[in-house]
């Protein structure tokens, strides 16, 4: 049994939020996720690693690249929360776009306004839906992006990302329903994974804990390869990046 210490609730516990250092020094917790703001997240990851506290940032895991490289240049580095790698047939629509020679992704997500306000980010929606559905991008094409462009608005943001054997179609914005959409070509032949809205099922639940599973077992030195790591955060705030300056 480990035992897991959550640092930081977003909104709801606004900057009342337990101080890091607290925790860990009284280690309290084996290993510990950092809901902490975007801003702080160097800082916060930087104790946990001098107290040698295994830990797990939450998305997005910098304001920019550079301070993304920050965490990766911890040592041990954390591990990244993007959940969405741990949704129900997400990973075998990854096997199957390693086997492809042409592939076409199309990743949308919708939150409804007001339902789940980003804290403290300049560029709420870029920076707050876009890192989930970049790093799917990265994550289940396996490729490196060759070029980036954007159009983003106030309440919505649009990224297509080349590869060398595809593309990526990113829409995330603000809308009247909460939507979430991964469909996938491979050789023309259209496969797909569809999320759905929160009426009956958080889908959100299943995801993180199988990712907390994964984190716990990560944490005790087992191989677990979904888990999304330091330099996969890196990769993806490269990308953010280049949709700002797009």
């Amino acid at each position: 049994m480990l035992r897991l210490g959550l640092v930081g609730c977003g909104r709801i516990a606004e900057r009342g939020y337990v101080p890091a250092a607290e925790l860990l020094n009284a280690r309290a917790a084996d290993i510990v996720v950092l809901a902490t703001p975007a801003s702080v997240h160097v800082e916060d990851a930087r104790l946990a690693c001098e107290a040698a506290v295994p830990t797990l940032v939450e998305k997005p895991p910098a304001r920019n690249a550079e301070e993304a490289e920050l965490l990766a240049a911890l040592e041990p580095p954390p591990w990244i929360g993007f959940n969405r790698r741990f949704g129900e047939g997400i990973i075998s629509l990854r096997d199957a776009l390693q086997r492809a020679a042409r592939f076409e992704l199309r990743l949308a997500m919708t939150v409804r306004g007001g339902s789940w306000d980003p804290y403290e980010v300049r560029d709420p929606v870029l920076l707050d839906l876009g890192p989930h559905l970049v790093d799917l991008a990265l994550w289940l094409s396996r490729r490196t992006p060759e070029r980036v462009t954007a159009n983003l608005e106030e309440k919505r943001a649009s990224i297509e990302i080349a590869f060398p054997q595809g593309t990526a179609t990113i829409e995330c914005g603000i809308g009247r329903r909460y939507r979430e959409h991964v469909e996938v070509r491979i050789d023309g032949r259209r496969m797909w994974h569809r999320g759905g809205g929160l009426r009956r099922k958080n889908p959100l639940f299943a995801s993180l804990a199988r990712q907390l599973d994964a984190f716990a077992r990560a944490a005790q030195g087992h191989d677990e390869p979904t888990l999304a790591t330091a330099r996969d955060g890196v990769a993806v705030m490269r990308v953010i990046d280049a949709a700002r300056d797009a």
